[in-house]
């Protein structure tokens, strides 16, 4: 039986070229989507980390550190808007002070917090829950659940954080049982002058009023024309009985140190020019409770003064950062209108 031989197959031209050129078209087709997916993806991801770094970064950055605690311009800015909402008018009466008005205030109050236990003063978790409970008028036998509902909503509508809340309830107990201390410790007498002053702005105007009262004339005179303070220019430059160490270091020192009716040289003051003339000293006279209340608050000053040298404080405030923190002051004026 002859052998059949193999027919090979039959290959018909151009019969595999339709699906070669469309697998072509495919990728082609998925390339370009591939490309316009990548420029999406870029895109996005150039406008995020624009966003990123124009919105996000900065809010994360350090405007201030006390001790180990840092604060950054996102703190500053809800603190912000929490103490205008509040009816702090201290901010939108000076505008362009303000910012360095909030930093003054917030570095104070975390001094304040830091050296509450030196002073004796609870600043416990349990000590802050309950102040919240007496500052929301939680009932005292209000169960946890009734007292998170009430704390929750403290939070949110105070537009800080939570961490940020109970700082501003810390600084309310630190401040309350801090400031009496130092009102009570007030000494009930001390050493007091009473004197006229004379106060100038310019070393010339300050040399010209000296010459006047070298030359004889009436030292109240001279200060009801020339004076620049107001309070006394129109008493002639007299101050009521001031005890030691309430008036700034280089006038205290020459009031306690002149001999009475005796007329100083002009005392470079910190802001100022000053010409005295001592009336009357006594030594350890009794203070008023406005003396008192005076030196217990340059006593509370003096306390947080060395707190910060101990502590150690670092303020960083930008313009870029300012600028941030007065847009918010507008943002949120317009909005009291």
């Amino acid at each position: 039986m002859p052998k059949r031989s193999r027919v090979p197959p039959v290959i018909r031209p151009g019969s595999r070229k339709p699906k070669a050129r469309w697998d072509e078209e495919r990728r082609s087709q998925l390339l370009v989507l591939a490309l316009g997916a990548a420029v999406v993806i870029a895109v996005a991801l150039i406008a995020v980390f624009g966003y990123y770094q124009t919105q996000v970064r900065p809010k994360g950055e350090s405007v201030l550190q006390v001790g180990n605690r840092s604060f950054n311009l996102d703190y500053f800015e809800r603190r912000l808007r929490y103490d205008i909402r509040e009816g702090n008018t201290v901010y939108t009466a000076n505008p362009s002070q303000a910012p360095t008005l909030l930093l003054n205030e917030i570095e104070t109050e975390e001094l304040m917090r830091q050296g509450a236990p030196e002073k004796g003063v609870d600043l416990s978790g349990e000590a802050i829950d309950a102040e919240i409970r007496n500052q929301e008028d939680i009932p005292a036998d209000a169960g946890r659940n009734t007292f998170a509902a009430f704390y929750r909503e403290a939070v949110r509508s105070s537009g800080l954080t939570t961490d940020g809340y109970r700082d501003v309830i810390a600084a309310d107990i630190a401040q309350n049982a801090i400031q009496p201390m130092f009102q009570q410790q007030a000494p009930a007498t001390a050493d007091q002058v009473r004197f006229r002053v004379i106060v100038l702005t310019t070393e010339s105007d300050a040399q010209a009023a000296l010459q006047r009262l070298k030359n004889g004339e009436d030292f109240a005179t001279v200060a009801t024309e020339v004076s620049q303070h107001e309070a006394s220019r129109q008493q002639g430059g007299e101050q009521d009985w001031t005890p030691r160490g309430i008036l700034e270091p280089a006038l205290d020192e020459a009031l306690f140190s002149l001999e009475v009716g005796q007329i100083s040289d002009i005392i470079t003051g910190q802001n100022a020019l000053f010409i005295v003339q001592v009336e009357e000293r006594q030594a350890q006279r009794e203070t008023t409770d406005t003396q008192k209340s005076v030196l217990a608050s340059q006593a509370q000053q003096q306390w947080l003064s060395d707190l910060r040298d101990r502590v150690g404080v670092t303020t960083s405030l930008s313009d870029a950062q300012r600028n941030s923190l007065l847009k918010v002051l507008q943002s949120e004026a317009a909005k009291a209108q």
